[in-house]
């Protein structure tokens, strides 16, 4: 982790060169900003001899390995994308390049600190990314966990969502402290990797908003089926947070709900963070079909 007068000091040096880039938010409404959509393929932007750059920490979320990056911020909404391009990157301090970074990063751009109002968002103009290595024993890349379990829910059984245009994912509940941008920028990467309108709500919320249509009735409470989309979630399991010889555990419970005789259980999932890893797997108590 870099000391924050340093960092600003090395961009405005390094930086004059320039750089550029662009990222996205959602959910939230973005700032207005005057400035024009950024050109893909344009010559890096540069640091005026007069500018102070504004700075914004976001966690890398997805897209580490393309360049094309997924960012998250703190509050709802907060999800942004960025082309690393020929963006000058720094790593713990060091000088590098995009094909250093990993997804789990905490990254800091240096901004002119306009936001362009597409969902996801979009900066006018970036000089520089700073990424700081994950510190042991964190919920490195627990984004790209998750997202991984949402993809092996929707591989399992997959007549149940064939031929849906929209999918609905709960994680309000997911264990591990995902902030709310974190989770909002899961969700849309899991939309754009399967071709569907993702967004967050839970069941209920879909049958409030009149989503939902009722099944054939019969004798009992109504029960309700999706005939756009399927709903998935992942909850906690009892005991959802805990260590196994010192290591950090997560146990949860995934399922896609699209009506009362379509559904798919992942039930008492156990992940063990690896040391100085990254979650990357899990085990499966039980699979349960309805």
């Amino acid at each position: 982790m870099w000391m924050k007068a340093v960092f600003p000091l090395c961009l405005t040096l390094a930086l004059l060169a320039g750089c550029g880039g662009t990222p996205a938010d959602a959910g939230s409404s973005p700032s207005p900003s005057a400035t024009p959509e950024p050109v893909e393929g344009a010559a890096p932007a540069s640091l005026a001899e007069d500018e102070t750059p504004d700075y914004v920490t976001l966690r890398l979320v997805d897209g580490a390995e393309t360049g094309e990056l997924v960012l998250a911020g703190e509050g709802a909404g907060e999800v942004y994308t960025l082309t690393v391009g020929e963006l000058p990157v720094t790593v713990d301090g060091a000088e590098a390049s995009a094909g250093d970074l990993t997804d789990g990063m905490m990254v800091t751009l240096a901004t002119n600190g306009l936001v362009l109002e597409t969902y996801p968002a979009r900066f006018g103009d970036v000089y520089g990314l700073e990424a700081e290595t994950p510190i042991g024993g964190s919920y490195t890349d627990l984004c790209g966990f998750y997202l991984k379990v949402l993809d092996d829910l929707w591989q399992v059984d997959s007549g149940l969502n064939s031929g849906i245009t929209q999918a609905a994912v709960d994680l309000s509940q997911a264990p591990g402290n995902l902030t709310e941008g974190e989770k909002d920028a899961l969700i849309w990467c899991f939309g754009q990797s399967h071709g569907v309108d993702a967004f967050a709500a839970t069941w209920d919320e879909l049958a409030e908003g009149g989503y939902l249509t009722e099944a054939a009735a019969g004798e009992g409470p109504a029960l309700y089926q999706w005939g756009d989309g399927c709903h998935f979630s992942i909850t906690p399991h009892e005991g959802a947070e805990g260590e196994a010889y010192s290591l950090p555990v997560l146990r949860f419970d995934a399922e896609k709900h699209r009506s009362p005789l379509g559904a798919y259980f992942f039930y008492d999932c156990t992940a063990v963070w690896p040391e100085f890893g990254t979650w990357s797997d899990y085990q499966v108590g039980a699979e349960m079909i309805s």
